[in-house]
């Protein structure tokens, strides 16, 4: 009788303990628990608790702070409005590229008729200043097919994250979902096995999503970025500069073709 009135107390204590514990600390205790397993940490709990999984090898760890969560409209109608957007400017950009295109050849055409050279002179100045506008048109073509490949980036990134934090693997009509994200941050400390002391940086998401007014059962917290306290403050340094643009751009206006 005693003993079964101790499992009981220590049933309710650790309950307690848990209803009291923040879902971070729960989540961040869990994943460091899964860093323990063997040399390398159990790979596939890290690998659906984090987007990025990263393992640590530490002694210990103190969980030093939690933010409170800042809660925003879910990105993906924005994303995908933008994306219709950047499609406009595409079409209507090739448009224009492909009328200064056609409008050059007609100049030349023009030119080879030409008699007189006043005429000729004119004519070639003509068809600078359009070759001119036309390069500008296929520059600002190719920016827009960056654009659009990184927007079709976030988009899939988005729709990754709002399914993983839903526990599906599969969400037909997902642009039809609405809700907002919740974003936290989590301080860490770190003992390494050298002793030293590491400051990190846990970032965790959810989504809490509704169809049709119908909030989903599910929203569970990912980890979504593991960085050092430094790596976090440079982060948030960089974030207000313009990224650098190292992808190869391949696709030009139709216009492009008849040269």
């Amino acid at each position: 009788m005693k003993k079964t009135l101790l499992i009981l107390i220590l049933l309710s204590v650790a309950i307690i303990i848990t209803s009291c514990s923040k879902a971070e600390e729960i989540t961040i205790t869990k994943y460091f628990q899964a860093m323990k397993v063997g040399d390398t940490g159990d790979k596939d709990t890290m690998t659906s608790m984090a987007i990025n999984p990263k393992h640590i090898k530490f002694d210990k760890y103190e969980i030093v702070s939690i933010s409170e969560p800042v809660i925003e409209p879910i990105l993906l109608p924005s994303l995908n409005q933008n994306l219709a957007d950047v499609n406009e400017k595409k079409k209507n950009i090739g448009l224009a590229a492909q009328e200064s295109n056609d409008a050059i050849l007609d100049l030349e055409d023009e030119l080879a008729d030409a008699r007189g050279s006043a005429k000729k002179r004119d004519l070639k100045k003509q068809i600078e200043e359009a070759k001119v506008s036309k390069d500008e048109l296929v520059a600002n073509f190719k920016d827009i097919i960056t654009q659009k490949k990184n927007l079709e980036k976030q988009i899939q990134f988005e729709q990754m994250l709002m399914k993983t934090s839903a526990g599906r693997s599969k969400m037909p009509n997902i642009e039809m979902y609405k809700g907002d994200s919740y974003t936290s941050k989590v301080d860490v400390k770190i003992t390494l096995p050298t002793k030293e002391i590491v400051d990190y940086v846990f970032i965790l998401k959810k989504y809490v999503l509704k169809l049709a007014d119908k909030e989903l059962p599910r929203n569970r917290l990912l980890i979504t970025e593991i960085m050092t306290a430094e790596e976090y403050t440079k982060s948030i340094e960089e974030v207000t500069e313009e990224p650098e643009n190292t992808e190869e751009v391949t696709e030009e206006p139709e216009a492009t073709e008849n040269q």
